[in-house]
Parts: structure tokens; C-alpha cells; sequence
């Protein structure tokens, strides 16, 4: 099962929403089973508090991790706001792939070794810039550095494709050329 995690606030007339719809408009036709995570529609509240968390909050994180833990794929679809992922998927990595669910460490009085729980999941990461390359790109890729390494593969997910959409601006209407990257991606 894929298991798509959308992260942007508008999930109608945005350009992240029109890759929302072409992404599974090509699961669908592959006939492939999958859910979606749509973290504004949901109310998702990113704030990682050292309070006890409320009982609604709870159940939508024990929600998502079960669907993690059942999906072969990850697919993320956001924009970059910052050189980063916006707040809201940021506080869903804090939330979701914590220790016990995502990885965690078995020590002994020499070492303590790392267990990457989620070994065998794949994702594909489709993000959109409002900047051109060159501006997005001047100071490395910190969002694949964080995401990608930091995160995921740290977890055992292995990151099969990355798809960046520059200079994303006007109506929310999908770019056939990135309409044929995604396509690809999914694979």
C-alpha cells in the first residue's frame, strides 16, 4: 500500500493539490492500493508539547503510525518554504517516526546500536519551490539533507526519487513536464 502524506493548506486550488490529484489519478490507473494523510484537513497540530497531549491528538498520531507501518510506500508532497518542510510535516516527523515506531537504540555497557524499523519502505518526495533552482539550490539542499538522510533513511526508508518543481506561481495547474517526473517517480 502507498501512503501519501500532503502537507500544504490549500488541498484544492494549489499546485501541490494538482500533483495530490495527478499522483493518485496514477495510482489509480496502476490499480494500487493507497491512503492519504491530508495534515491541514485533518487539523494536525505539529506542537511537540511536554504537557500530556489530548486525547484527539493522540489517536490521529497512533491513526498515522499505523498507516506508516502498513505502507510499502511514502509518498510526500509539499512545498519548501524557507529551505524547509512547512511546520506542519515537520511536527508529523516529531509526532509519527519517534522511537519504538521508526527506529531505536539497544545499548549495553559498550555500545548502543541503532534499529531502523521502517527497513524496506521506499518514498518518492515531490516538493514545489515559489524560487527558481539556482535560488532554492544556493545553499545546498538542506530538505534532503533533513528529510531524506536525516530522517528517513536513518529510519531504514530508502528515498527512491525526489522530484522538485522550481518556480511554481500563477494558477494551481499542473506542468506537464513535471506531470511526466512524477509519472516516472511513482514507476
Amino acid at each position: 500500500m502507498d501512503l501519501i502524506i500532503f502537507a500544504h493548506p490549500d488541498n484544492q486550488k494549489s499546485h501541490n493539490a494538482a500533483i495530490l490529484r495527478y499522483v493518485t489519478s496514477c495510482l489509480n490507473r496502476e490499480f494500487r492500493s493507497f491512503e492519504i494523510i491530508d495534515l491541514y484537513a485533518d487539523g494536525f497540530d505539529p506542537v511537540l508539547r511536554l504537557t500530556r497531549e489530548d486525547q484527539k491528538k493522540t489517536l490521529l498520531v497512533e491513526k498515522y503510525q499505523k498507516l506508516v507501518a502498513k505502507a510499502d510506500r511514502l509518498i510526500f508532497i509539499s512545498p519548501v518554504w524557507w529551505y524547509n518542510t512547512p511546520a506542519i510535516l515537520k511536527g508529523f516527523i516529531d509526532h509519527v517516526f519517534n522511537s519504538g515506531l521508526a527506529h531505536n537504540f539497544v545499548s549495553n555497557s559498550t555500545n548502543s546500536t541503532l534499529h531502523k524499523k521502517l527497513t524496506g519502505k521506499t518514498a518518492v518526495i515531490i516538493n514545489t519551490y515559489g524560487r527558481t533552482k539556482q535560488e532554492a539550490t544556493d545553499h545546498g539542499s538542506p530538505l534532503e539533507l533533513v528529510l531524506d538522510k536525516a530522517v528517513l533513511e536513518f529510519c531504514g526508508v530508502k528515498v527512491t526519487s525526489r522530484v522538485e518543481w522550481f518556480e511554481v506561481k500563477g494558477l494551481g495547474i499542473l506542468n506537464p513536464e513535471i506531470a511526466k517526473k512524477i509519472e516516472k517517480a511513482l514507476g
